[in-house]
């Protein structure tokens, strides 16, 4: 990493290498995707993006990695696989899925009964915590999952347009909210745990 990256990488003395080294508390995982990784060329003018030099794609052969959904592909084996990646590399810190989701595209033309019955989001949800309890029954410390989100809300770089929420919220007159079909599917999942 140093040989691509040069001065650019922080330099550790020793005694902060010993400071930092397993003084987590835990490790936060904020997954919704796996995309393909193929070798990228290296930059001209390097930066915190070609760093990696690495192009990632959701389509190999025009095949989709997994599910398309309006904002991205998902693939909810990816949860256990980069979980247990963590596990075999990283000493297996306890670990909470701090966000995970999908999203409805919404520019204007999506009807109030279409923004409710988001089958999609149960279907996403259901295959990622299958997924999830899977990676646990494989012994990766996992303690927590955070849906995103309770509520429809504004997202860097897409505004309103991308409604992640539990919960539709008219973004007109913000009192007005409604239970989705993903917010009463998640509570009735909640509860039987």
């Amino acid at each position: 990493m140093r040989q691509m990256v040069g001065n650019r990488l922080p330099k550790f003395t020793p005694q902060e290498s010993k400071l930092v080294k397993g003084s987590l508390d835990f490790l936060g995982l904020n997954y919704y995707v796996t995309q393909y990784a193929t070798t990228a060329p290296r930059s001209t003018q390097p930066n915190v993006i070609t760093d990696a030099r690495v192009t990632l794609g959701y389509y190999r052969n025009k095949v989709p990695i997994g599910v398309q959904a309006p904002s991205f592909v998902y693939y909810p084996p990816g949860i256990r696989q980069i979980l247990n990646y963590i596990k075999n590399n990283y000493g297996n810190p306890l670990t909470y899925i701090t966000e995970n989701g999908v999203a409805d595209l919404d520019t204007g033309n999506l009807t109030l009964p279409d923004a409710l019955a988001d089958n999609g989001r149960i279907q996403n949800h259901c295959s990622h915590l299958s997924c999830l309890k899977c990676s646990i029954d494989d012994g990766c410390n996992v303690a927590g999952y955070f849906a995103w989100s309770l509520m429809d809300n504004y997202e860097f770089g897409n505004g309103y347009t991308l409604r992640f929420g539990m919960n539709w919220v008219n973004f007109t007159n913000p009192a007005d909210r409604r239970e989705k079909a993903s917010g009463k599917w998640f509570s009735k999942f909640i509860i039987k745990q």
